[in-house]
């Protein structure tokens, strides 16, 4: 070797696990803490018929007063938050995989749709935005005129 001493450098997620292992050897560790950026996106589904595009998301136990649509330009964007239900004080979690928390969805829309006639459906989990296309108007021929002088 030449000498030099080699620093390898630690990325977020080994980061996040000696967090986790810090508090939990202090007793406070309940959920994990999260000290970077990470947000949490619904699963969704995007398809269409010959006048509407179907958006569909999984947004399990959140209420549907926690959820905001709104169409911004060419993208439908998905707000909300799922709250962390109460947690018995006896209960030591093993592994936790659902995520709390507020959470944003930006999906783009590839055809151009009417948002004043959008609709949105919640139930069983389950939110169904469709959104009408919006109708091209069919060529039309322009007659011209052609002046005689």
């Amino acid at each position: 070797m030449d000498g030099r001493t080699k620093i390898r450098l630690a990325g977020p997620d080994e980061i996040q696990k000696e967090m986790e292992r810090f508090f939990e050897h202090l007793g406070r560790w309940k959920r994990p803490v999260f000290f970077y950026e990470r947000a949490w996106k619904p699963l969704c589904d995007v398809s269409e018929t010959g006048d509407e595009l179907i958006v569909v998301a999984d947004l399990a136990n959140v209420s549907a007063e926690n959820i905001e649509i709104k169409v911004e330009g060419s993208k439908l964007v998905l707000r909300g938050m799922r709250r962390e239900p109460v947690a018995a004080p006896e209960r030591n979690y093993r592994q936790m995989e659902i995520s709390y928390g507020p959470f944003e969805r930006v999906i783009p829309l590839f055809a151009r749709v009417d948002a004043g006639r959008a609709s949105a459906v919640y139930e069983d989990g389950f939110l169904e935005i469709r959104l009408p296309k919006v109708s091209k108007e069919p060529p039309r021929g322009i007659e011209i005129d052609v002046s005689t002088e």
